[in-house]
């Protein structure tokens, strides 16, 4: 078998050719077939085929599993079929004078591998007539997006306009992400609008009721409202009093704390100054007193001692020992002892107070230095803005007295 078609009479039923292209033809009958016009493309551009192929089909391959005796067997078999069904066209036959755009062939499932040829239904030629009397019938153009059959062992067309340049099927994970993506709708700006609307009518409808609380109460209520107020407040101002004297007296009472405590300070010093347990500084005068031949009696230095503490002395030294309220001057002429410590010519007193008031005191007619100046001695008197009195006493505990603790 060569594979070439044999001859078969005209009125023979027309076989499919191996690719489903519809029957095979002569080239006598494509010379007489008239011109088909297809409705959805009236020009002729051939657009209409979505692998973008024009012009007449592509013969079938040779060696395709489609021989010569193959072809002879469909041939019989076509030629019996027409044989009993008469030579009029069926009852389903199309009416050959009219046009009719044939139906998309069906999408058959991808063949398995293995020598076995994909056979489809037969698909109509846009080139050849109908089946019938010779009608011409509409061209059926390829389904958009149906693949072509292809015979085992074929080259399969991988071009982007073919089945095999199709998009393939994205994986479960991005189909889940594609789902899980957020999109805003329609219900959802519905909900959101009503939602704020909601929030609004709220405020103003709290807004309404507290402004209608007030303007329901009668003119009673509200006076009374006004004077539970009033007194409220004046409740408030008066605690607020009570707090400020309390504020007050602790304050004063810390003040007046701290002034006692100050005042026992000031006392303690001078207490101290005056009995001679604290070193004492300011201004006062210098004494000196001397005796030629030792005629200074005690009485004359007691009697300047008296007349140091009329004229406002507050603290005294002589010769180095502290005078104070308790001092004794004893002794004889030319060993006189002052409290106990036996004291030479010449005799200096260091006076703290004031010099103005102490100098005139101790230079009065028939006062002090007169008496000196009477028993043969000399003496002069000195002011001065400072005066240190260092000498310090140690006093003894009392023996006998006590403090009395009897407030009454």
């Amino acid at each position: 078998m060569t594979g070439t078609e044999p001859d078969r009479p005209q009125d023979d039923v027309p076989v499919e050719d191996a690719v489903g292209h519809g029957p095979a033809r002569d080239d006598d009958d494509v010379r007489d077939d008239g011109p088909v016009i297809d409705p959805r493309d009236p020009l002729g551009l051939g657009d209409l085929d979505p692998t973008g192929a024009t012009g007449p089909p592509p013969a079938p391959p040779v060696g395709a599993g489609h021989d010569a005796s193959d072809q002879d067997s469909a041939d019989e078999e076509s030629a019996d079929e027409e044989s009993a069904g008469g030579d009029g066209p069926g009852p389903d036959a199309p009416d050959p004078d009219v046009p009719h755009p044939a139906e998309p062939a069906p999408v058959a499932p991808p063949a398995p591998a293995g020598p076995a040829t994909a056979t489809l239904p037969p698909a109509t030629d846009p080139h050849t007539p109908a089946t019938g009397a010779g009608a011409p019938a509409a061209e059926t153009p390829a389904a958009a997006g149906t693949p072509t059959p292809v015979p085992a062992g074929a080259a399969v067309d991988d071009t982007p306009g073919g089945a095999a340049g199709a998009r393939p099927p994205r994986s479960g994970w991005a189909r889940l992400g594609h789902a899980m993506r957020p999109r805003t709708t329609q219900g959802q700006l519905i909900t959101a609008g009503l939602c704020a609307l909601l929030g609004f009518a709220l405020v103003v409808q709290v807004r309404q009721t507290t402004d209608t609380q007030l303007g329901a109460l009668r003119q009673n209520d509200l006076v009374r409202l006004l004077d539970e107020t009033t007194t409220r407040t004046d409740e408030l101002e008066q605690e607020s009093r009570d707090l400020q004297r309390e504020r007050d007296e602790l304050l004063s009472g810390s003040d007046r704390q701290q002034a006692a405590l100050d005042a026992a300070r000031r006392t303690a010093a001078m207490q101290g100054i005056l009995t001679g347990r604290l070193p004492a500084t300011g201004p006062g005068v210098r004494v000196t007193l001397t005796e030629p031949d030792g005629g200074i009696r005690p009485t004359t230095l007691l009697h300047v001692l008296e007349e140091l503490r009329n004229a406002g002395a507050e603290a005294m030294e002589l010769n180095g020992q502290r005078i104070t309220a308790s001092t004794a001057i004893t002794g004889v002429r030319g060993a006189i002892e002052v409290d106990g410590t036996v004291i030479t010519s010449p005799f200096r007193w260091t006076v703290i107070g004031d010099p103005d008031t102490i100098a005139p005191a101790l230079e009065i007619p028939g006062g002090a230095l007169a008496r000196v100046r009477s028993d043969g001695g000399r003496g002069t008197v000195e002011k001065a803005d400072r005066v240190d009195v260092e000498a310090v006493r140690e006093l003894p505990d009392p023996v006998y007295a006590t403090p009395d603790t009897d407030e009454g």
